[in-house]
């Protein structure tokens, strides 16, 4: 038969290489277990034997967290500790007991269910992507015959929402009625376009008054600098209400931190929440605005220097965008249509060829 019940327990027997082997499986003498030992007892009797290759545990926990080590070299600090987040709150408190070849695509759906009564679809996708991840990588080892993830369709995303920026009426508004070094916080993010996490990693030797420009290379994610979200650094123009609000700033308190925005200990914020709910949220209450994510300063600067007519390539550049289509794409509705004419080039054209058409027809009629 090939596999023997112990003790509610199950061991699979034969012979290998001439010597008989008995051994246990570590599975439970369930229906299902019983029935997948069925089919596959001699190759788990030829994994348990070999002893020349080292033997790995099919175990999701150990696997899963293993797995997250060994892919550390390919992705950013800052990532691998979003992995680990994502690995230890929203999918070993489901999956740590499992072993590998027993996650089902049944599992996979009831799991994500789960996860979207709490979060939203487009957090639940990226969970089940690591999660697919790590079962790919199961399967590249030879471990599971198939990915049970990829298997069930992700949760549906919404739309996302259309850009609705701030007014430059209401910036203003929002920088006089916030604290001093939050008012400069808002007055560099609204006129340079960075991201906040670049802005919280902001230091000040990446700051030049004298040309005028700023430089940004790193940014703060998940509590860890580390490099951009394109991975190069650039540098921008400091226009001239970012130049004096920093100017005031280095005034005030400048050497005291190589960073520029920090906390009361001296010290960077390291999660944008922090900001978010201490500063940002109170702010917009304070005037009488309606909710938006901190991140639209970002939208506005783009939104009012294409209003204003300035060029689109520099806009992108500000904003660090790999190609000018990334910024088209996103804010080509706030690029204001001047009323320039166009194509003035063919009116001369058109006009020269009239005249000479004009004159042609004038010599026929004398000589007719």
């Amino acid at each position: 038969m090939g596999y023997k019940i112990r003790g509610n327990k199950l061991y699979v027997s034969g012979t290998v290489d001439g010597k008989f082997y008995r051994l246990a499986t570590g599975k439970s003498a369930t229906q299902q277990n019983i029935k997948w030992l069925e089919k596959h007892h001699r190759d788990v009797l030829l994994q348990l034997v070999n002893k020349d290759k080292p033997s790995k545990s099919t175990m999701f926990n150990d696997y899963a967290v293993q797995c997250i080590k060994s892919d550390a070299y390919a992705i950013k600090n800052g990532t691998k500790i979003f992995y680990n987040f994502m690995l230890n709150d929203h999918i070993l408190p489901h999956f740590r007991h499992y072993k590998l070849e027993d996650i089902s695509p049944s599992d996979i759906r009831a799991w994500q269910t789960k996860l979207l009564e709490t979060l939203k679809p487009s957090t639940v996708k990226n969970i089940k992507n690591l999660m697919g991840k790590i079962l790919e990588y199961a399967k590249m080892d030879e471990l599971i015959t198939k990915n049970s993830a990829r298997l069930v369709k992700p949760p549906r995303c919404e739309q996302k929402e259309d850009i609705d920026p701030f007014t430059m009426e209401e910036v203003l508004q929002l920088i006089d009625n916030a604290s001093q070094w939050f008012a400069t916080f808002l007055t560099v993010a609204f006129f340079t376009g960075m991201r906040t996490g670049e802005l919280m990693a902001l230091r000040w030797d990446c700051v030049d008054f004298y040309s005028q420009k700023i430089v940004v290379r790193q940014t703060m994610s998940h509590g860890t600098i580390g490099s951009t979200k394109s991975g190069k650094s650039r540098k921008i123009d400091m226009l001239s209400p970012v130049r004096d609000a920093l100017k005031e700033k280095f005034r005030e308190n400048g050497l005291s931190s190589e960073f520029i925005f920090t906390c009361r200990k001296g010290t960077p914020y390291v999660f944008s929440s922090a900001i978010y709910t201490t500063f940002w949220k109170p702010l917009l209450k304070r005037c009488g605005m309606a909710h938006k994510v901190m991140y639209n300063t970002r939208h506005t600067f783009a939104s009012l220097m294409l209003l204003n007519g300035e060029d689109v390539l520099w806009v992108s550049k500000m904003l660090g965008h790999a190609n000018v289509s990334t910024t088209m794409r996103y804010y080509i509705k706030f690029i204001e249509e001047k009323g320039t004419k166009r194509a003035t080039f063919l009116d001369k054209s058109f006009k020269k060829d009239c005249t000479l058409i004009a004159q042609s027809g004038n010599k026929k009629q004398r000589h007719a």
